[in-house]
């Protein structure tokens, strides 16, 4: 399970989530959910009804956690991709992140397949902590610049609690990546480009070669690569 999210303003973390999905190296394509508390936008971006959606998936999570969940309340899209979209109701969203947490998130932890979960930006709810802290990875999306990199600075020492498996992704010019790891004392997973023409393909699905789904590929592998170091058991040392 892979977690994006960000900090302050929209640096692009749903963007990232959706890419990755799409971009995933694995033969089984992960399910992409919207889970932001400040309301979804991906319904909207790419035309879907919200129902199916995080609401309904909320509502059948109550004492059932089965692993077919998830698709079931998922859109499929054209590129094979299934993604289970957020209200854009603020308070709708809140009460379904509610439940899910009430089931202590259950369709998640049972999904037998690759899952991205879009937190957007995090708030201190602490019911978000335990979802965080079961992640494979949790990717920070900012924006290498004064002030994005600021509210991650000031938030550092919160940050480093939710994961031991946690990296900032940076979209856009600005500072060297090498830079920001020294500055923050957090590590850089990547940078993404900028690429406004590479978004709008990606929400229009269509035309999915482009320098943000490159990018975002480079990235699924190397996510990818570190989750299954993580399950790999290791050798003690005589």
């Amino acid at each position: 399970m892979v977690i994006t999210c960000s900090l302050k303003g929209s640096p692009g973390a749903s963007t990232l989530a959706v890419a990755l999905g799409t971009r995933w190296p694995e033969p089984v394509r992960p399910i992409v959910v919207e889970a932001d508390s400040a309301g979804g936008d991906v319904a909207a971006r790419l035309r879907l009804p919200s129902s199916p959606g995080l609401v309904g998936l909320a509502a059948a999570a109550r004492g059932n956690a089965g692993t077919e969940l998830l698709a079931q309340h998922s859109h499929a899209l054209a590129s094979g991709l299934r993604i289970v979209p957020a209200p854009s109701d603020p308070a709708q969203s809140r009460a379904a992140l509610g439940a899910l947490a009430a089931s202590q998130f259950g369709p998640f932890r049972t999904l037998g397949a690759p899952l991205i979960i879009d937190v957007g930006r995090v708030d201190p709810d602490p019911k978000m902590l335990g979802l965080l802290r079961s992640a494979d990875a949790v990717v920070v999306v900012a924006r290498p610049h004064d002030d994005s990199l600021a509210h991650v600075a000031a938030r550092r020492a919160q940050v480093q609690t939710w994961s031991h498996r946690l990296g900032l992704v940076l979209v856009g010019n600005g500072y060297p990546l090498a830079q920001v790891t020294e500055a923050l004392g957090l590590p850089v997973l990547a940078g993404i480009p900028d690429d406004a023409k590479g978004a709008q393909a990606l929400w229009h699905q269509r035309g999915f070669d482009s320098a943000l789904s490159r990018h975002a590929e480079g990235l699924a592998g190397q996510l990818l690569r570190t989750a299954q170091q993580d399950m790999t058991p290791q050798r003690s040392s005589r």
